[in-house]
């Protein structure tokens, strides 16, 4: 049996079909998003992980980490008890979305499931996204990317993939139907310090689980290596969404917009 539920997610293919949505991130640009909500007037609004902390009454909110981590006496959680009990506050925010999609590597500790659908992600290099993939379709779970090839920038040994928690809200929005999706907070680089986020936490920088070889400038921008995979993966799934009929803006103006991707 698998760990996830296929079945919920397939209720809700197809649900806003024709429709408009906006997904809000983390990063720095997500502070506007109320002046994008008004001036798109999406149909469906979709988060992830700390932005319930900007935006309450969100349709979905997506927590498609293994936050067991961040628990007990986990190895990482004693490294840094204060980003520890941070994270975790997060996971437990009550902000009022509709559904919640939470990933089967956390659902023993959701403490309510009202309303919350077990998730999984499967990471694929863009080269082996399996034949038939459709973002319309929830299919092995939400899309991922792959293992990160800049081994230096694994953290304190634990293999990263690229590819963030926008992919599989991305993958979402195909999955609800939707023909406008509009991103914002997708910046992928650092606009102060090292900050990445709209909000406190967490800050990017060396530490308990990043090393200095994970931090690099490109085109003037400061970012990390595996937000510059990110962005290489974005960019080669664009056709993928012109397959599925879905229309991409993203409103970020980070590592993308220097890119030319989703503009």
């Amino acid at each position: 049996m698998r760990p996830d539920n296929p079945e919920a997610m397939q209720k809700h293919t197809g649900l806003y079909s024709g429709g408009t949505a906006l997904i809000v991130l983390g990063g720095p640009s997500g502070a506007s998003w109320e002046a994008l909500r008004d001036e798109v007037r999406p149909d469906v609004i979709l988060i992830g992980n700390g932005v319930n902390s900007m935006v309450r009454d969100a349709d979905y909110w997506m927590c498609a980490e293994n936050m067991t981590t961040w628990t007990g006496t986990n190895r990482m959680a004693k490294a840094d008890p204060v980003r520890s009990a941070e994270l975790m506050e997060m996971f437990y925010r009550e902000a009022g979305a509709k559904v919640k999609l939470i990933s089967h590597r956390s659902w023993h500790l959701l403490k309510d499931t009202t309303n919350c659908i077990s998730i999984r992600r499967t990471g694929f290099d863009f080269e082996d996204i399996p034949a038939g993939f459709s973002f319309r379709k929830y299919g092995e779970g939400f899309l991922s990317g792959g293992i990160s090839k800049h081994p230096e920038t694994w953290q304190r040994g634990v293999k990263v993939r690229y590819g963030t928690i926008a992919i599989h809200l991305l993958h979402l929005a195909g999955i609800l139907g939707c023909t406008g999706v509009h991103t914002i907070g997708l910046d992928l680089c650092f606009k102060d310090g090292h900050r990445h986020h709209a909000y406190d936490y967490p800050a990017y920088q060396v530490d308990p689980f990043r090393t200095s070889e994970m931090f690099t400038d490109y085109k003037g921008l400061k970012t990390q290596w595996i937000w510059l995979e990110t962005a290489e993966f974005l960019g080669k799934l664009q056709p993928l969404f012109v397959y599925d009929g879905i229309y991409w803006q993203d409103h970020s103006g980070g590592l993308l917009e220097m890119e030319g991707i989703a503009q």
